[in-house]
């Protein structure tokens, strides 16, 4: 006896059996629950290891800081009168004291022409030389190899064009138009100060100038050396920026005076504020990987990094470099000769006063307690060292998060695999309920059919 087509699983024999196709793959699925669960752990320490490489990073920057001399000396420069010059300085500089008077400051060669019409005005044609050299303040004499000619023409004799022209000529000088409303002049500069910078101009009627004779140009500024003396020590410069006085000083002259002071000092605030960013630094570090791989026995709840014998190590390292000596290349050997101690959790703390102390004393060379020295290495030049190590391509914590990215790749190889495995299961459980579930159906119409015909009899 035909039974008509089961559409829906269960319909036939009354079975749930999408509740038991689902609680079967539920207990399939079990492995995959396993790994899943395995790779979030992975996962949370491999997080946790990029959080201490950042943070591993930022103490290697602190610690490269103070890792040279020249990075660890921060000096200061101060010119009692601010308005006569300013000064800046390098490592190199040497705390010292020294008077300052300014006699000249140097400037440019500058002139002016007589007043035209407009840019547009019509001037003579011919040839405008240019010759720049040296005025003493009497005498001008010409550098044969600084000279240059200009052709001025019918295409270009008007003012505007003898300005393009001495601009485009590179002669060493400049040309510019101003307009005072009622005329305008043309303007030569020269580029560069100093007495060995002035220039003469020939060649070109109403355009000749000499700086040591009466000239149809007015000279509205005379090109001279800066004068100044230093500790007592007459010198000239050809530009009002000094560099090449003081070994590691740039002095920036701007105003004559009979007598100021110039102090060159070690810039201790600034010193302290570098040792403090590293022990800031190396403390936010080993905090870290304290609370990372530690474990609550009241909750039973570890770090994401319990366990982890590359973070052991590393700890191990740090706290052996900051907990050591150094060699003969300082006056001190031990960060807490200059107040700086390694607590019983392995952080550091700073006595503040004795750090000043020690920094203040010109006897005292706290920079070798840190920097990369001649015969041996401070502690930020050991830190700076060792965790570039640590963070190399060759390092442990590369290694470590190596091994953990590819055991997260081939948990999901192995989950991937699982789950292609489930819908096959799945179907199987499914074509075997709906075979059964047929076969309910036909026997249910069956006895059905003879319960009639019986009934009959």
């Amino acid at each position: 006896m035909a039974t008509g087509a089961i559409t829906s699983a269960g319909l036939g024999s009354g079975i749930d059996v999408e509740s038991l196709v689902t609680k079967l793959m539920a207990l399939e699925r079990q492995p995959i629950n396993q790994l899943q669960t395995k790779e979030t752990s992975v996962k949370t320490r491999l997080s946790a290891y990029g959080t201490l490489k950042s943070n591993l990073s930022a103490l290697q920057d602190a610690a490269e800081a103070l890792q040279t001399r020249a990075k660890f000396a921060s000096n200061t420069a101060v010119v009692a009168d601010t308005t006569a010059a300013s000064a800046t300085v390098d490592s190199t500089a040497v705390a010292s004291s020294y008077s300052l008077a300014i006699d000249k400051l140097a400037q440019t060669e500058k002139v002016r022409s007589i007043g035209y019409a407009s840019a547009s005005t019509t001037i003579a044609t011919g040839t405008l030389k240019i010759d720049l050299g040296n005025f003493n303040g009497t005498t001008f004499t010409a550098d044969a190899l600084r000279s240059v000619s200009v052709t001025i023409n019918s295409s270009n004799n008007t003012l505007a064009g003898l300005r393009d022209a001495i601009n485009g000529a590179n002669a060493g000088v400049t040309a510019s138009l101003v307009n005072d409303g009622s005329a305008t002049r043309l303007v030569v500069s020269s580029k560069d100060s100093g007495a060995n910078n002035a220039f003469k101009l020939s060649g070109l009627t109403g355009f000749d100038f000499n700086p040591a004779a009466a000239s149809t140009l007015l000279s509205t500024q005379v090109s001279q050396d800066a004068s100044f003396t230093l500790d007592g020590i007459a010198m000239t410069r050809s530009s009002n920026k000094i560099t090449d006085a003081l070994d590691g000083v740039t002095l920036n002259l701007a105003k004559i005076t009979t007598a100021t002071t110039l102090t060159v000092g070690s810039d201790t605030s600034s010193i302290t504020t570098k040792i403090n960013a590293f022990v800031t630094a190396y403390n936010n570090t080993i905090g870290l990987m304290s609370s990372q791989s530690s474990y609550n026995a009241d909750s039973k709840t570890a770090g994401p990094l319990n366990g982890e014998s590359s973070v052991r190590s590393i700890q191990a390292q740090l706290r052996s470099i900051v907990g050591g000596s150094v060699g003969a290349d300082t006056s001190f050997g031990r960060l807490s000769d200059i107040g700086i101690q390694v607590g019983a959790n392995g952080k550091l703390t700073v006595n503040s006063d004795k750090l000043s102390t020690a920094l203040k004393d010109p006897t005292k060379d706290v920079a070798g307690l840190f920097i990369t020295g001649t015969s041996s290495s401070g502690f930020a030049a050991q830190i700076a060292d060792r965790v570039k190590t640590i963070l190399g391509t060759d390092g442990v914590l590369t290694a470590r998060t190596d091994g953990l990215n590819k055991n997260i790749k081939s948990t999901d190889d192995s989950i991937s695999k699982l789950e292609s495995r489930m819908s096959v299961i799945e179907a199987r459980y499914r074509a075997q309920f709906n075979a059964m579930d047929r076969t309910v159906a036909s026997l249910t119409g069956t006895s059905n059919f003879l319960t009639q015909q019986l009934s009959r009899l």
